[in-house]
C-alpha cells in the first residue's frame, strides 16, 4: 500500500516528466501545499477532449539557468523550434484573425513568405514533436492549439511572446489572410 505521501510524491514526479498530469490523478490541495516550498505553483488547464489537467509553473518567473556548477539541466527548444513556436503564436494571437488552432499548412504558408524558402524539413518536425513533447502545443481536430504549458505562461513569457507577434505582424509580408 502507497502512502499519501508517496502518493503525492509520484503525481509531482509524473507532472515534471509528461509537462501534465490528469486532474483526476493528483490531490490539488495536497500539490499546492508541496510546490509552493519550491515555488512552484498547480495550474488548472484543459487538455485533449475538454479533459481538465494540471501543468506546473513558477509562481513569478521562471529563473535563469545557473551558470555555475552543478548546472541543473533545463529543456531548451533549438532554435528550428523556437522559430516556429513564435510563428504559431503569432498566427493564435493574430489580431486580424479568429483563430483556436493552427495548420501545419498554415505554418509553412508564412514561412515561405517569410523567408521565400519552404521550411518542411525543419518546421514540420518541430510542430508535429518538438512543441507537443514541451506542452506548448496539442493537436486539435482541425490542427494545433495551445498546448498546457503554453496556457500556463506567466505574464513576462506572454508580453515577451506578444512582443515577438507584433514584430512578425509587422514584417511587410506577413499575410493579412491565411486560410489553409
Amino acid at each position: 500500500m502507497t502512502s499519501p505521501d508517496d502518493r503525492i510524491t509520484i503525481a509531482l514526479a509524473r507532472m515534471r516528466r509528461d509537462g501534465w498530469l490528469p486532474l483526476a490523478a493528483l490531490s490539488i490541495a495536497d500539490a499546492e501545499e508541496r510546490v509552493s516550498r519550491a515555488g512552484r505553483q498547480v495550474f488548472l488547464s484543459d487538455g485533449a477532449n475538454s479533459e481538465r489537467i494540471a501543468v506546473l509553473r513558477w509562481r513569478d518567473v521562471d529563473p535563469a539557468p545557473s551558470q555555475q556548477p552543478p548546472r541543473l539541466a533545463r529543456r531548451v527548444l533549438s532554435r528550428a523550434a523556437t522559430k516556429v513556436l513564435v510563428i504559431v503564436y503569432a498566427l493564435l494571437a493574430d489580431p486580424g484573425a479568429d483563430r483556436q488552432a493552427v495548420t501545419t499548412d498554415q505554418v509553412l504558408a508564412v514561412i515561405k513568405l517569410l523567408t521565400s524558402r519552404p521550411g518542411n524539413t525543419w518546421a514540420v518536425p518541430a510542430l508535429q514533436v518538438d512543441l507537443p513533447i514541451a506542452g506548448l502545443t496539442s493537436e486539435g481536430e482541425v490542427g494545433w492549439g495551445p498546448g498546457p504549458v503554453m496556457q500556463a505562461w506567466d505574464q513576462a513569457t506572454r508580453d515577451v511572446m506578444a512582443l515577438a507577434a507584433r514584430q512578425l505582424w509587422e514584417h511587410p509580408s506577413w499575410p493579412r489572410k491565411i486560410d489553409g
